[in-house]
């Protein structure tokens, strides 16, 4: 875990920063802050887009009665879209930016989804269900009122 994290918040940036500085030496500072704008911009608006149809197919399988899934699944992989579409960069941009498209999401998702499941079942945690028997011995609340004497606060008047 402290590799992946180690990976995720040290090397990933650095390798990110890399490309930009690389694209900055190649096409100039200017477009390339205006192409790392330009793509968060089409980003976060794609992503607005589709999530907008995913709430209404949502919708739509609750009317029906069905367990809308899928479309909870394509609402993570959209929230995982926008975020990597909103940081700044060529190659976080790039992913987000496929993640938008429905027939890479819907795949991706499935994969991710099974390995989290797997992994989750490493971890401790099992698919089996089991049943816990209660037995109901009676109201256990006691009735009766405490036989000593309020405490009063404060000077006693005799």
């Amino acid at each position: 875990m402290f590799l992946f994290l180690f990976c995720v918040f040290v090397v990933f940036p650095l390798i990110e920063l890399g490309v930009v500085i690389a694209v900055a030496g190649w096409i100039g500072i200017v477009p390339t802050i205006a192409a790392l704008i330009a793509m968060s911009a089409v980003g976060v608006w794609s992503v607005k887009r589709e999530g907008l149809g995913v709430v209404r197919r949502t919708r739509e399988a609750v009317n029906r009665g069905e367990v809308p899934g899928g479309e909870m699944l394509d609402a993570a992989m959209l929230s995982v879209a926008g975020f990597l579409c909103f940081v700044p960069g060529f190659i976080s941009g790039t992913i987000g930016l496929l993640l938008l498209i429905g027939p890479l999401r819907r795949p991706v998702g499935r994969r991710l989804a099974r390995r989290w499941t797997r992994i989750g079942s490493f971890a401790g945690t099992s698919r089996r269900r089991s049943t816990v028997e209660v037995q109901w011995i009676g109201d256990v609340t006691p009735t009766t009122t405490p036989t000593t004497a309020p405490i009063e606060i404060g000077p006693v008047r005799d």
